[in-house]
C-alpha cells in the first residue's frame, strides 16, 4: 500500500510540473503575440514623413523700382502628405536663405543668411499636396547689402546660385488619438535665386530642389 501511494504522489507531481511548464509556455506565447501586435500597430499608425521642395527650384526677384529701392521675391513651397492616415500640419515656419559659403545649419540661422522671412502655415490631408505661394517685398535694411545690390542693380538675368533654403517650423502629426509635435528644420537645395518672373519659360522645365528632412533630430515638444 505504502508503495502505490508513493507512486500516485510521484504521478501528481510529474502532472504539476507538466501543467507549470504548459502555463509557462503559453505565457511566453501570449507575450509574443502582444508583441507582435504593438508591434505591428506602431508600424501602421507611424506616418511617412512630411515631403517638401521648392518648386522649379528657383526663387524670383523682381526690381520695384520706387524710393527706396526694393526687391520682391517669390517662390513656391511645396509640401505632399504621403500618408493615408495622418494630417500633417507645418506650421510657425522661416524660412532663410543662405549662399553656398555660408553654413545653413547654425543653431542660430538669422545672422548666418542674406535675407529670411515668415511662410504661412500649412495643413495637409492625407495624401494631399498643397503649394505655398511666398512673397516679400525688401529693401537693403532687412538683406545683406551686397546681395542687394547684386540683385537690384546686376544685369537682367543677375543671380545667386548654390542657394541652400533652411526651412524652421513645427511639425503636427495627427494619426487617429495620437498627435506628435516637433520643432523641425528642412534643406533645400539647390536653389537659384534670379532675377526674373515665375512665369519665364527658360524656368518651366527645371526640376524642383528637394528637402531633407531633418524631422528626426528635432526637439519633441509634445505629443
Amino acid at each position: 500500500m505504502a508503495a502505490a501511494d508513493g507512486d500516485g504522489n510521484g504521478e501528481k507531481s510529474a502532472f504539476r510540473w507538466i501543467d507549470a511548464a504548459r502555463y509557462t509556455v503559453a505565457a511566453v506565447v501570449l507575450v509574443l503575440i502582444v508583441a507582435v501586435i504593438v508591434n505591428a500597430i506602431k508600424l501602421v499608425l507611424r506616418p511617412e514623413p512630411l515631403s517638401l521642395s521648392v518648386d522649379g527650384g528657383t526663387v524670383f526677384v523682381r526690381r520695384l523700382h520706387q524710393s527706396p529701392p526694393l526687391l520682391q521675391f517669390h517662390f513656391n513651397l511645396r509640401a505632399q502628405n504621403p500618408s493615408g492616415r495622418a494630417h500633417m500640419y507645418f506650421l510657425n515656419i522661416t524660412a532663410y536663405l543662405f549662399d553656398s559659403n555660408a553654413s545653413a545649419a547654425a543653431p542660430d540661422p538669422g545672422p548666418g543668411s542674406f535675407i529670411y522671412f515668415p511662410l504661412d502655415d500649412m495643413r495637409l490631408l492625407p495624401l494631399r499636396g498643397i503649394d505655398n505661394l511666398a512673397e516679400l517685398t525688401a529693401g537693403r535694411d532687412i538683406m545683406t547689402e551686397s546681395y542687394f545690390d547684386e540683385l537690384y542693380n546686376g544685369n537682367s538675368s543677375a543671380s545667386i546660385r548654390g542657394v541652400t533654403v533652411r526651412l524652421d517650423g513645427v511639425v503636427i502629426t495627427e494619426v487617429a488619438v495620437k498627435n506628435d509635435t516637433r520643432n523641425s528644420t528642412y534643406y533645400c537645395r539647390p536653389v537659384l535665386v534670379v532675377r526674373g518672373d515665375p512665369g519665364d519659360a527658360a524656368f518651366q522645365d527645371t526640376p524642383d530642389a528637394p528637402c531633407t528632412d531633418q524631422e528626426q533630430a528635432g526637439q519633441l515638444v509634445g505629443s
